[in-house]
């Protein structure tokens, strides 16, 4: 097995063709080929972290919103105050506007 850079896409393959850049194994899927060694693209590694950080709390988070909604449509007793409603809300809406950027 040959771990290759082909047309600059890395690739792990069992024969090398001509053109082929045999590099050593890509040791993270956020790594670049860099001046003949392989380097962490910390700022797309981050950002996945993010990403993934954004969609989980909106994911943990949408049932506590609609059970709100819910309970005033009631016109009973909420779980959150207005005020931990709101900034829920706000919470969300940066994690929204964070999710926005990757899309964009």
């Amino acid at each position: 097995m040959y771990s290759v850079l082909r047309d600059g896409i890395y690739t792990i393959t069992d024969t090398k063709l001509f053109g082929d850049l045999e590099v050593p194994e890509k040791p993270h899927e956020y790594c670049v080929f860099i001046n003949d060694e392989w380097v962490l693209d910390a700022n797309a590694y981050f950002n996945s972290l993010d990403k993934d950080e954004a969609e989980l709390f909106l994911k943990n988070t949408a049932e506590q919103v609609s059970l709100y909604r819910e309970e005033k449509d009631l016109g009973i007793e909420t779980t959150l105050s207005e005020s931990e409603y709101l900034e829920l809300i706000a919470k969300r809406r940066e994690r929204r506007e964070i999710l926005n950027e990757f899309i964009n």
